[in-house]
């Protein structure tokens, strides 16, 4: 795909965006949309250099200087360099730099958010419903801004891109949001703005959330398949070397608990190094060779509890 020659654009107002993303399209243009919140680093610019390969036009929403009040303090957990993260996006290929600000989008407090019960489940650690509405509703305020586009998220935060692909789907967007493979440093650490933060000796520490999910998939691929097993071992080889946050065993694409390992499963883990908490996880295929598992025992470990959940 070609872009439109020019330098990026910068714009403030949603309406502005809108009409220009609209011009793009009636021109014959396709449109590939990312969505930040700033702190810009290798996995948010792999987004927009496959948006830039898929599309004629590569919108970046960037709301990375815009606070919510409902919102909950771990939406707001990094310092943003807008100066920075601009030079970056540019050399990218940006075409539109969308700077959401909170006065433009919101003449007064919204009241409308969403509510998607069915991919929050009660397990520790997981977005509550609250924080789950606010993510979702934004994401689906995007995609109406930007209008008929292709959506590129990150697979790292799994929970998140399932509620905005069903949120699409559920409402019946003209947009298509894609997840995309994390982007990960030669260790297989995630790449993430979190990394920062870590000290030198917790960064050399961190690849062990990876290892155990590897690890993990070699045990399901040599026929295990409780799920307590599996996020057990995944949970004890973390706990060397961090405190565990958590680690789920989860179906793909509901985020229903699992007790049996079947068909398209995630494990989910975060694991906290000094202050710093780091999430990740892996998706494996799992044949039917279920091992027998005690009925209401779910694969899952939660912040100080080392038993299972029990199924809802």
């Amino acid at each position: 795909m070609s872009a439109p020659a020019g330098v990026m654009r910068t714009l403030e107002s949603y309406r502005e965006t809108r009409a220009v993303l609209d011009a793009h399209r009636a021109a014959g243009r396709t449109v590939g949309m990312v969505g930040t919140s700033g702190a810009i680093h290798e996995g948010h610019l792999s987004l927009v250099e496959r948006a830039r390969r898929e599309n004629d036009v590569v919108a970046l929403f960037y709301a990375g200087v815009m606070s919510v009040d409902a919102a909950p303090a771990s939406v707001q957990i990094y310092e943003r360099d807008v100066d920075r993260d601009t030079e970056l996006l540019a050399a990218a290929g940006v075409d539109l730099f969308y700077v959401m600000r909170r006065d433009d989008l919101y003449a007064r407090p919204p009241v409308t958010f969403l509510a998607q019960p069915e991919l929050v489940p009660d397990l520790p650690g997981l977005l509550a419903p609250d924080h789950a509405g606010i993510l979702a509703t934004m994401v689906v305020s995007m995609l109406n801004i930007a209008g008929p586009c292709t959506n590129y998220s990150g697979e790292k935060d799994w929970q998140q891109l399932v509620l905005f692909k069903r949120a699409a789907e559920d409402l019946l967007s003209p947009s298509t949001v894609v997840g995309c493979p994390t982007v990960r440093e030669p260790d297989g650490v995630a790449r993430s703005s979190r990394n920062v933060r870590l000290t030198p000796a917790h960064r050399a520490a961190a690849p062990v959330i990876y290892r155990a999910l590897t690890e993990a998939v070699e045990l399901v691929d040599a026929g295990e398949r409780a799920a307590k097993v599996v996020t057990g071992r995944i949970a004890d080889r973390i706990a060397a070397v961090a405190s565990v946050d958590y680690v789920h065993a989860v179906e793909a694409d509901t985020l229903r608990p699992l007790d049996v390992l079947d068909g398209e499963v995630r494990l989910l883990v975060s694991a906290t190094f000094g202050d710093t908490p780091l999430v990740d996880n892996i998706g494996i295929t799992v044949s039917r060779q279920a091992a027998a598992v005690p009925a209401g025992e779910v694969g899952a470990v939660g912040a100080g509890n080392d038993t299972e959940e029990t199924a809802r």
